[in-house]
């Protein structure tokens, strides 16, 4: 009996919508190089919510706004630096959503925090503050899906508290902020 490799994902195409669950689809921007950059989420279907919209990108916060229409509600961001948000107040102005960031974000409406929670009519996300918490860098547990979207955090390595931290949520998946969607939360994270 042969052991059959696993299909490998297929490839991120910048600036085409990619569903990877039910309640969650990744929008990679193009890269300077014209490879895949960030990867932008979407979360949610009746209503949404836009994980880290990137810098200001006209192209691409137009293709968020296509994707998500008059039913993007909220968006957050996992690290105020230009990368990650400084589209975040361009897209509030396009969408008219609510912008949550954490403290000193300018544009912001909501402060985020650690255990800030978003409750849509289909889903739960809770924010972890990841590091100190001066520090305004964020994860975020999509509960329903039992999935964590973790900007570029955990490229490094694993913070020491995130595993004890995190396990109560049972996670399958990860999104990360660049590359493609991690099937095995558990073996990354060591739980």
């Amino acid at each position: 009996m042969t052991v059959e490799e696993p299909t490998p994902p297929p490839p991120i195409t910048p600036g085409v919508a990619r569903a990877l669950s039910p309640l969650l689809r990744r929008i990679a921007r193009s890269g300077d190089d014209g490879e895949p950059g960030l990867n932008t989420y979407l979360v949610g279907i009746d209503e949404i919510v836009i994980v880290d919209p990137g810098p200001i990108d006209d192209g691409h916060l137009d293709v968020l706004c296509g994707c998500g229409g008059d039913r993007i509600r909220w968006i957050v961001v996992s690290d105020t630096s230009d990368y990650y948000a400084a589209g975040a107040r361009k897209l509030k102005e396009m969408t008219g959503a609510k912008l949550v960031a954490p403290a000193g974000f300018d544009g912001a409406d909501e402060v985020l925090g650690d255990g800030y929670k978003i409750d849509a009519t289909e889903f739960r996300i809770i924010a972890l503050t990841i590091g100190s918490p001066d520090d305004a860098k964020h994860i975020f547990v999509l509960e329903q899906e039992r999935c964590m979207l973790i900007g570029d955090h955990l490229d490094d390595s694993i913070p020491d508290d995130l595993p004890a931290k995190v396990k109560s949520y049972r996670l399958r998946t990860l999104a990360p902020g660049h590359g493609q969607y991690i099937e095995d939360a558990k073996a990354m994270l060591g739980l």
